[in-house]
C-alpha cells in the first residue's frame, strides 16, 4: 500500500519539481511567450462542475506519530472526543550503578507542550497554539501492563507492528483497559494546560537557599513521588514501587538493554476523562513526546565514599535515571459522534450527485471526497477538458493557457462550530499525496513554521454586495489542472480535510481502506489526526446556489475574431 512517509516525501517534492520545471519549460515556452500586452489575446474566466461528498474516517495507524494528542475536546455539532496515550520508557542508560545505601528522593515526568515561543532581549513568552479548550479535565497516569511488541508475528519477517487509532492491533486483538490500567500511579482532577514557562530551583552549596537555575518551556510536568501534592492531585504509588521497580534491580539483566527493559516495565498509560460537573466542556492538548526533554527522571541519594591520606570520608551524594519516550508511542482516540451527523456522513446513497454539505472533522472524524469536471446533463468531463485541449493520436494540442485555478468553499456558518480551524488540506487520494502545487508553493512563516499560504489559503472572510460577511477556504489548483491538460494526465479524486498544520503532509495508513468506487483512500495526513476541529462547508448541491462549491478557471486563449 502507498503510505506517504517522510523519506517518499522528500524525494517526491524533489523529483516533482524536477518534472515541473521541465514540463513548464517544454509547454509554455512558446504557448506563453508575449502574451502579457497583446491585444490578440485576452484573459476570460468560467466555472466547472465538481461533486463533493462525505466519507467517515475510519481508524488509523497511531503509533509513530512524532507529537501525539491528550486530552477531552467537546463539540457542540460533532460530539466529543477523548484521546489517551500509552508509550514505552527507554532507559538513557543501561547496566546502571546505583550506589550503595541508595535513597529515593523524588520521581518527576516531564513532557513538553507544543508551542511557539516569542523571545524579547529580558523574556520569554509562549503560545500554546495546540490547546484546544479551556476547561480542566481528568488525568490519570497508570503503569501500563500490555507488552507493546515491535514487530507483526502475523506477518512477514521484521514487518514492524502497527497500532490503530481504534486502540487494535489486527482484527480481533485489542489493547485491554485491565492491562492498560495496570496500577496507578498519578491523579489529577483538575489538569489544565497553562502557557507559563517553569522555573526550576537547586539550592546554592555555599548559601543553602533555594534559587531559579534554569526555565524549562511550558510542559506536563508532575511529581509522580516525593514532595507536596496541590489539591485534587494523588500519587498512590510509594517509595517502596520505584525502590521494587528500578533501584533494586541494578544488577539484574531487566535494565541491561531496551528489549529487556521494555519485557519488563512496559511504559505508561495517560487516560482522561471529562469533569462530573462539566461534561460538555474540557481542553486537548498537543505533547512532543518525541522530545529529548520528554521523560521520566528518578532522583535519589546516595553515600559515596572517598579516600584521602588513607582516610576514608563517606558523604551523600545525589544521582538520577532517566527513561524517555523513545520507543512505541500510541494515541487511543474515542469519538463519540453526533448521531444525526453520522448518519449523514455515512449516507453514500447521494455520492454521485453530490452532498448538500460537508462535514470535515480532524482525527478520527470525517472528510470529503471531491471529483472535479464532474459529468453533467450536455456536457461530460471529457467535453469540458476539450474546451483546453486537442487530443489527436496521443499528441496534446492546447487551445487555452490556464493563468488561474481555484476551488472555493464557503462556511456554512449557521450549522458550523464557531471554532473554526484555520486551515483545510487537499490531497490526491489515488496516489495518497500531495497536490503538485503544494510542491511548488514554498512560502511559510518563519515565526509559526506554517506554509502553503498560496496552494491553501487560510480561512478568510469576504463581504458580498449586501454587505454580508461570509467565510471562505481557498485552494489554488494551478498547477494540477496543467498536468490534467497539458500532460494528459489523469484526473484523480481528492481528499479535503481539515488540518492543525497543512505542511504535516505525511500520511499514516487506514486500518482499512476505504472503498469510493474505483479508489480506495489508503491514509490521512498527519495534520488531521492533530486536529479535533471541524468545519461544515456548502457542498456542489448546497440550497444556496451562490455559496455551491465549484471549479473556477481563469484562462488565456486567442482572440480569433480580433486576429482576422
Amino acid at each position: 500500500m502507498k503510505y506517504f512517509n517522510s523519506v517518499s516525501f522528500k524525494s517526491v517534492c524533489f523529483l516533482t519539481l524536477i518534472f515541473m520545471v521541465q514540463a513548464c519549460d517544454n509547454e509554455f515556452s512558446e504557448i506563453g511567450t508575449g502574451i502579457v500586452g497583446i491585444p490578440d489575446f485576452e484573459i476570460q474566466n468560467s466555472t466547472y462542475p465538481i461533486t463533493t461528498y462525505n466519507k467517515k474516517i475510519t481508524s488509523f495507524q497511531s503509533n509513530g506519530l512524532d507529537e501525539n494528542l491528550l486530552g477531552y475536546y467537546y463539540d457542540p455539532i460533532f460530539g466529543s472526543t477523548k484521546v489517551d496515550f500509552v508509550g514505552q520508557l527507554t532507559p538513557k542508560t543501561f547496566t546502571p550503578f546505583f550506589g550503595d545505601g541508595t535513597v529515593l528522593d523524588s520521581v518527576v515526568l516531564t513532557i513538553p507542550y507544543a508551542n511557539t515561543a516569542d523571545a524579547s532581549e529580558d523574556t520569554t513568552t509562549y503560545d500554546l497554539d495546540s490547546l484546544y479548550g479551556s476547561e480542566p479535565i481528568k488525568l490519570s497516569i497508570f503503569k501500563n501492563n500490555y507488552y507493546l511488541r515491535a514487530f507483526d508475528p502475523n506477518a512477514d519477517l521484521d514487518a514492524p507492528q502497527n497500532y490503530y487509532s481504534n486502540g487494535t492491533l489486527t482484527q480481533g486483538e485489542t489493547l485491554g483497559v485491565s492491562d492498560l490500567e495496570g496500577e496507578l500511579i498519578y491523579n489529577d482532577n483538575n489538569y489544565l494546560p497553562n502557557a507559563n514557562p517553569i522555573e526550576l530551583w537547586e539550592e546554592n552549596e555555599e548559601t543553602t537557599v533555594f534559587e531559579v537555575a534554569s526555565t524549562i518551556q511550558p510542559s506536563l510536568r508532575v511529581l509522580l513521588f516525593g514532595g507536596e501534592m496541590e489539591d485534587g492531585i494523588t500519587t498512590p504509588t510509594t517509595a517502596e514501587f520505584w525502590d521494587e521497580l528500578i533501584l533494586s534491580k541494578e544488577e539484574d539483566g531487566v535494565l541491561s538493554d531496551a528489549s529487556s527493559f521494555y519485557e519488563y516495565f512496559r511504559g505508561l498509560y495517560f487516560k482522561v476523562e471529562p469533569k462530573d460537573s462539566t461534561p460538555l466542556k474540557g481542553s486537548l492538548i498537543q505533547l512532543d513526546f518525541s522530545s529529548s526533554n520528554a521523560n521520566v527522571k528518578i532522583y535519589y541519594s546516595y553515600q559515596q565514599t572517598t579516600t584521602a591520606d588513607d582516610v576514608e570520608t563517606t558523604t551523600t551524594a545525589q544521582g538520577q535515571y532517566e527513561m524517555s519516550f523513545l520507543g512505541n508511542r500510541i494515541s487511543i482516540f474515542n469519538n463519540d459522534f453526533n448521531t444525526s451527523v453520522l448518519q449523514t456522513i455515512e449516507d453514500s446513497s447521494t455520492d454521485d450527485e453530490g452532498d448538500d454539505f460537508l462535514y470535515l472533522k480532524g482525527g478520527e472524524g470525517s472528510m470529503a471526497v471531491v471529483e472535479l469536471f464532474a459529468d453533467q446533463e450536455g456536457s461530460t468531463e471529457e467535453e469540458q477538458l476539450n474546451e483546453f485541449r486537442e487530443v489527436n493520436n496521443g499528441i496534446v494540442t492546447v487551445k487555452r493557457l490556464i493563468n488561474e485555478a481555484y476551488l472555493e468553499f464557503y462556511v456554512d456558518a449557521i450549522q458550523s462550530n464557531p471554532d473554526l480551524p484555520n486551515r483545510v488540506y487537499l490531497y490526491d487520494l489515488d496516489n495518497n499525496l500531495p497536490m503538485a502545487d503544494f510542491f511548488l508553493d514554498q512560502t511559510v512563516n518563519a515565526s509559526s513554521s506554517d506554509s502553503k499560504f498560496t496552494h491553501l489559503v487560510p480561512l478568510s472572510t469576504e463581504t458580498n454586495a449586501d454587505g454580508t460577511e461570509q467565510k471562505k477556504y481557498k485552494i489554488r489548483l494551478t498547477e494540477h489542472l496543467n498536468n490534467i491538460i497539458i500532460d494528459d494526465s489523469t484526473n484523480v479524486k481528492l481528499g479535503l480535510v481539515v488540518s492543525s498544520n497543512v505542511g504535516a503532509a505525511a500520511t499514516k495508513g487506514f486500518q482499512n481502506g476505504i472503498d469510493i468506487g474505483n479508489t480506495i483512500i489508503e491514509g490521512i495526513p498527519t495534520g488531521t489526526i492533530l486536529s479535533p476541529k471541524s468545519v461544515i462547508l456548502h457542498g456542489n448541491n448546497s440550497p444556496d446556489p451562490t455559496k455551491r462549491a465549484k471549479l473556477n478557471i481563469y484562462y488565456t486563449e486567442p482572440n480569433t475574431e480580433s486576429s482576422n
